[in-house]
């Protein structure tokens, strides 16, 4: 069974034939879309490029090379910005332990797992910066879903908690 959340934040499944299985999927949430990403380019250059004749003819040509640059940099931070939406967490819970992957923008997979029917999911608030959402185990804790917007945070966190219970339910 496939649940998504509210929002294309997160999203969890269940296997239905044995119910020992809950997978968890954490995704960078980014409000521009391809076709936006090309719109608003598309609009930047044709700004850049009626900026460029206007300096052209009153003889400052020497700023085009300096707007041809901007376009540079602009579409540069675009794209290390969408690189760096590749980054995802993925959480298997199991009766006995927890299974987490986080994966990077540059392919780099760190995996850990806790072996641990105590684990508990926790939303910290803190004034000044942003939310911090933890799995506390024993006397250790373990940051998950640090790209996730604030308010999305303690939501995850209740979601979390409710699977863990189900889990240990299942024993």
């Amino acid at each position: 069974m496939f649940k998504q959340s509210e929002n294309s934040h997160w999203h969890y499944e269940t296997n239905l034939k044995q119910r020992e299985i809950i997978t968890i999927t954490l995704c960078p949430y980014r409000s521009l879309g391809n076709l936006g990403y090309l719109y608003l380019m598309i609009g930047f250059i044709g700004l850049i490029f009626f900026l460029s004749l206007f300096f052209y003819s009153m003889g400052a040509w020497p700023v085009i090379g300096f707007l041809g640059i901007e376009i540079g940099l602009v579409w540069f931070l675009f794209k290390v910005n969408y690189k760096s939406s590749k980054n995802f967490e993925q959480i298997l819970i199991t009766k006995n332990s927890t299974f987490i992957k986080k994966i990077n923008w540059s392919g780099a997979i760190i995996d850990f797992t806790i072996e641990s029917p105590w684990i508990k999911a926790s939303c910290i608030k803190s004034i000044g910066t942003s939310d911090k959402l933890f799995l506390n185990y024993h006397a250790e804790q373990l940051e998950i879903g640090e790209f996730l917007p604030p308010q999305e945070k303690a939501h995850l966190a209740s979601a979390l908690n409710n699977c863990f219970e189900r889990m240990r339910g299942a024993c």
